[in-house]
């Protein structure tokens, strides 16, 4: 990430790589043509890449989780709280489908880009996490980020199966692994204490 672009220089970028890239094959987008969508000088660009534009965009779709203006229900459970998080994520992305999904374009056989894409999505979860009220710092926040990166990743994978505008196999997917995650790692992971047998049968 460059640190030669301000907050809104990269707002800009994301918007004009999200216009080239659903107009046009993201293979042939270059600085300059992003410079000329976002109606600014290539030196506002200095230091900037493609991979940098896809950062930008992503980062703005990270950020539109925040700014809905739905309010977690505290009475949720952790699970809940990750699905709906990061379901807002999806909601987000969904008016640019054809635009992500150009951008992605060969990206399963480029391992450079698919570990940009696992970064991407690791910090993703650690936004998550952090709207969620859990602990993403330290060797067990780290953990938890880069797992739920995975799950973030498996989620989006079935995103892009998805018809447009029907968000069936993205939900399925992340309900299956959340639950798993749950199942397998529970409280060390941030989730919800299970009820002992004894509390869950005087239940």
């Amino acid at each position: 990430m460059s640190a030669a672009l301000d907050s809104a220089i990269r707002r800009d970028l994301a918007r004009a790589a999200l216009s080239l890239a659903a107009s046009s094959p993201w293979r042939e987008v270059t600085l300059v043509k992003l410079a000329d969508a976002a109606n600014r000088p290539m030196s506002d660009f200095y230091g900037a890449s493609l991979g940098e534009a896809v950062d930008c965009v992503e980062e703005a779709f990270d950020r539109a989780i925040a700014d809905s203006t739905d309010a977690l229900d505290p009475a949720q459970s952790v699970r809940d709280r990750l699905f709906e998080l990061i379901m807002r994520r999806f909601e987000a992305m969904e008016p640019h489908r054809p635009a992500v999904l150009g951008m992605e374009q060969g990206q399963d056989r480029d391992p450079t880009l698919l570990a940009s894409a696992h970064q991407r999505h690791v910090r993703c979860a650690r936004w998550v996490l952090a709207l969620a009220g859990l602990e993403a710092d330290g060797m067990t926040g780290q953990a938890r980020a880069q797992g739920l990166g995975v799950i973030i990743g498996q989620a989006r994978a079935a995103w892009r199966g998805d018809d447009a505008g029907d968000f069936a196999k993205t939900m399925a997917s992340l309900d299956k692994n959340l639950r798993r995650a749950e199942e397998m790692f529970g409280r060390w992971a941030g989730f919800d204490a299970k009820p002992k047998a004894d509390d869950a049968a005087a239940s």
